[in-house]
């Protein structure tokens, strides 16, 4: 299913990374959260969805030295960094840090675990966004944002869009359970943005 539409974007979410001083695997620390425009299936809905760009995002851990993002595909999973940043619709990303020192994400526990596709909070397996507002919440002490109805979210004027609400049903994606958004994430007050 493809919705092409018009979105009024924030000004904000035009802080774009295209330009570069130096690589960003020679920038980036664990905890940092990355985000992006995907080029999939569903990345038209969640812009929609959420009036924003940004549709997917991870978080930067260090393995043996290098960076990877812990991501929700099809699967939980760990993406070398260079690999989810070429990924990303233009080449551009968002990069955003806490002020917490010396962040170290334990997520073996999370790895293989399969995506959430009704996006409900309360189920032991992640979508994006909530993969991130987890490990903050309950590895850091940090809560990002505060979840919101799914009927808050623009998607649900289904009425105008019957195929999104087959698509709702089909995944069983419930307007009163309560989800977080990638662009929530973003818009924390608790995350500042990283100069590239």
């Amino acid at each position: 299913m493809v919705v092409a539409v018009a979105l009024p974007y924030s000004p904000m979410l035009f802080e774009l990374a295209t330009a570069q001083s130096q690589p960003i695997r020679e920038i980036v620390k664990e905890g940092d959260v990355i985000f992006q425009t995907t080029q999939s299936r569903q990345s038209p809905l969640i812009q929609l969805a959420t009036r924003s760009k940004i549709s997917h995002c991870g978080i930067v851990v260090m393995r043996n030295g290098k960076p990877y993002v812990l991501e929700t595909l099809n699967t939980l999973k760990l993406t070398p960094l260079d690999k989810f940043v070429a990924r990303s619709k233009g080449g551009k990303y968002w990069l955003k840090r806490s002020d917490k020192e010396n962040i170290k994400i334990k997520y073996d526990h999370y790895l293989g675990k399969s995506y959430d596709v009704a996006f409900r909070l309360d189920n032991d397996i992640y979508y994006c966004s909530e993969l991130v507002y987890d490990i903050y919440k309950k590895q850091l002490g940090i809560e990002l944002c505060k979840p919101k109805k799914i009927d808050d979210y623009l998607i649900l004027c289904t009425e105008k869009f019957p195929k999104i609400k087959n698509e709702m049903q089909r995944r069983g994606i419930k307007k009163e359970e309560y989800a977080v958004a990638p662009v929530d994430v973003f818009r924390s007050d608790k995350l500042r943005r990283v100069k590239l």
